[in-house]
């Protein structure tokens, strides 16, 4: 058995090789290798791994992904690219995702998840992710997620209100039989990487935080406003719903929040206050999030459509609020 361990960088000579340490400490009863995908850093990091690579020899390999000076790069497809490549090279019967900036904070998280996945009982389950510890720069951290409770989660149970990032997943290597294409290979980060997941089977969950995922002061999230924010949550949104039609009402129930706040403004911003989930939306043709992103000149056929999608889910919203609010009291979440 061997678990094939991806790291994307760009620019993160300050966070790498205490990445890389984490890995490295693992304690394993399996081989574990290493492939870092770099996204054209213009810092120390690339020279950082080879000087890493020298001392491992045979666990890390590094694949670059050049820039040309002088363009603009759409940062989430460069991602998206850089996570596939590293996939298409996994050998791994397992594989796990990690940011160049985050690290393992247990030194028996890959064994931990590999043994739960390789239990008759869990054949059910396509993927093991563990509770993650948000690393703030000040020193202090906090769970990402509440959910005390280690048990198997469906994609509807899990869907409606949950986030893990996808540092926290190991899941079995389907990536051959199941390629992402279009949208969602241009897209293909956290939530989506999730969705795509569940695809294939269940969530086994492990409250212990064994991973610390790093909160950085301005970061691409962070340093954007409250409408691209939902903005961007239009394009999972729209791939979602292309992905798996029949699940459409989950979806609604996840992104009422960023719908709701979407048509409540729908009158006040143009295409270009939504830049760049806009420009991503017409090159990968998600007809849902274009659709959402002109509601401002909808006609009333389309805008009674989508205050139907919002009732729906408001009412799912806050059942699912009131479910787990009622499952934490009986210690059942």
């Amino acid at each position: 058995m061997l678990i094939s361990v991806l790291i994307t960088t760009y620019n993160l000579e300050r966070y790498i090789t205490e990445t890389l340490d984490s890995v490295l400490a693992q304690e394993t009863s399996f081989p574990v290798e290493i492939l870092v995908g770099d996204d054209g850093s213009s810092d120390r990091t690339v020279a950082l791994v080879k000087s890493y690579m020298e001392k491992y020899l045979d666990r890390i390999t590094l694949y670059e992904m050049p820039r040309e000076e002088g363009v603009a790069y759409n940062r989430v497809t460069r991602s998206a690219a850089n996570r596939l490549n590293l996939l298409e090279h996994a050998n791994g019967d397992y594989c796990t995702f990690l940011d160049g900036d985050d690290y393992y904070i247990d030194p028996h998280k890959l064994q931990r998840q590999v043994d739960i996945l390789e239990a008759p009982e869990n054949a059910d389950c396509v993927m093991c992710a563990c509770n993650l510890r948000m690393a703030y720069a000040d020193g202090h951290g906090a769970p990402l997620c509440r959910a005390k409770r280690e048990h198997k989660f469906r994609l509807e149970d899990y869907w409606k209100l949950m986030f893990l990032q996808a540092n926290a997943v190991l899941f079995r290597n389907i990536y051959r039989q199941d390629t992402p294409q279009g949208a969602l290979a241009a897209n293909f980060d956290d939530n989506n990487i999730t969705f795509w997941l569940f695809q294939h089977g269940k969530m086994y969950y492990l409250p212990e935080c064994m991973g610390a995922y790093r909160q950085v002061e301005g970061s691409s999230w962070n340093g954007i406003t409250l409408l691209q924010q939902s903005a961007s949550n239009m394009i999972g949104y729209s791939i979602e719903r292309e992905i798996s039609p029949d699940t459409y009402a989950i979806s609604d129930i996840r992104h009422y929040p960023d719908l709701k706040y979407l048509y409540e403004h729908r009158e006040e911003y143009r295409a270009e206050d939504l830049s760049p989930f806009y420009e991503t939306a017409l090159e990968c043709h998600l007809k849902e999030a274009l659709r959402i992103y002109g509601m401002g000149n909808a006609d009333a056929v389309e805008l009674r459509e989508l205050r139907k999608r919002l009732r729906r889910g408001e009412f799912g919203y806050k059942h699912a609020k009131i479910k787990r609010a009622l499952m934490k009291l009986l210690g059942r979440y």
